[in-house]
């Protein structure tokens, strides 16, 4: 079967050069097109372009339910199959029924580093030599969570927290901020533990700020997706809120433990939601 990728933010050729460098493909039972020979249409969020009337549509939602990208979305409704984090949140949040087959899963999301998979195998080698780490960069959005997050940053900025934190559009003079950094996983490899603040707290949705964490071995100080234990093993994550009034000493608690050296996380995250294997069994089955 030919399969073409779409989406609102990049281009079939993008979409597919990102897929690969995330997803082992093992066989060629699935054939990837970047032209008009296709039957199924992959549509990540949803798009503008045509798609041939005789093609199926495969829609992955892969933003928060509160985003614009979902606002009038008639891939919602009109997709053959349509795979969500959370189905009767989106229902309820638009007023609408959800159309063809509903596959309610944990978020189908590309880590953030445009670098191939066999990196992060190799990149398992790396010596942990620092303790704690928090990549975050300032946006100022009234929705979802963002705030939780820059606050965050405040409070640990206002404390003594041994920290190392890296971002873009940050205004801050602390010897704490490294700066900016071209690839994210600068910032976890050497680290034992990293602080990863989702930007919403629905059901299912642990997105790159979780899965880059666990492909650089580095443990989650994390925040989100309320079921994320029910996903991935617990033993290798800790959860924190963080508007607690202790926050900071909460964080410190966990980082006076030496992490928990595991790869179990990291499987979960190549073997359990490779999104080739989800389409192969949504198109061969």
């Amino acid at each position: 079967m030919n399969v073409r990728f779409f989406s609102n933010y990049a281009t079939s050729e993008e979409l597919l050069k990102r897929f690969l460098a995330n997803y082992s493909v093992w066989d060629d039972e699935l054939s990837f097109k970047l032209n008009e020979d296709y039957e199924y249409a992959v549509v990540f969020n949803r798009t503008d372009e045509i798609i041939r009337p005789s093609a199926r549509i495969i829609t992955i939602i892969q933003e928060p339910s509160w985003s614009k990208a979902n606002e009038n979305n008639r891939f919602l409704r009109d997709s053959d199959y349509l795979i969500v984090h959370d189905a009767e949140l989106f229902e309820r949040s638009y007023g609408i029924k959800l159309g063809g087959q509903v596959i309610e899963s944990p978020s189908y999301m590309f880590f953030h580093d445009r670098v191939d998979k066999t990196f992060f195998h190799y990149a398992a080698s790396t010596k942990k030599v620092k303790k704690l780490s928090m990549v975050v960069s300032y946006l100022n959005k009234p929705l979802g969570i963002y705030q939780k997050r820059t606050n965050l940053l405040h409070r640990i900025l206002d404390s003594d927290l041994d920290i190392d934190i890296y971002g873009w559009r940050l205004n801050i003079k602390d010897p704490r901020y490294k700066g900016f950094i071209d690839y994210k996983f600068t910032g976890l490899l050497p680290y034992e533990y990293s602080i990863a603040i989702e930007n919403s707290e629905e059901k299912n949705y642990v997105t790159e700020k979780f899965i880059d964490c666990v492909l650089c071995n580095t443990i989650p100080i994390y925040h989100g997706a309320p079921n994320v234990d029910q996903i991935y093993d617990n033993r290798f994550f800790s959860r924190i809120d963080p508007q607690s009034t202790t926050i900071i000493e909460d964080i410190k608690a966990i980082i006076t433990k030496p992490a928990p050296y595991s790869m179990v996380n990291k499987r979960i995250y190549m073997e359990n939601y490779n999104l080739y294997k989800q389409l192969k069994d949504l198109i061969l089955c």
